[in-house]
């Protein structure tokens, strides 16, 4: 693999990752941080697999990222039932509205 293609990949990995985690921090909206949460994600297994395959073990970068995904998809599905039921009680969706949830 070239050098180029190596800085181009780490790159972007890292492009995803830092633009998944703006979004994450920035937006108000619960469903737009959800969106960079999975966009940051995306970023970790390109990193993953772009690391097994630069120290040449890519059966097992790729066992990790199966692993990842599993992980990524429960924590994606718990945070859109969250999602649901806060969208229930606070239509505007706002993360500023949940300070009133006090148990």
């Amino acid at each position: 693999m070239s050098p180029s293609l190596n800085v181009i990949n780490t790159t972007l990995s890292l492009l995803l990752f830092f633009i998944g985690l703006i979004g994450l921090l920035t937006q108000r909206q619960l469903i737009k941080q959800i969106i960079g949460l999975k966009i940051m994600l995306q970023g970790v297994t390109l990193g993953l697999i772009h690391a097994g395959r630069l120290n040449g073990d890519l059966d097992f970068a790729q066992s990790m990222v199966i692993s990842a995904l599993i992980v990524e998809s429960v924590v994606i599905a718990v945070a859109l039932a969250l999602l649901v039921n806060i969208y229930r009680h606070y239509p505007s969706g706002d993360v500023d509205d949940l300070n009133r949830l006090r148990g």
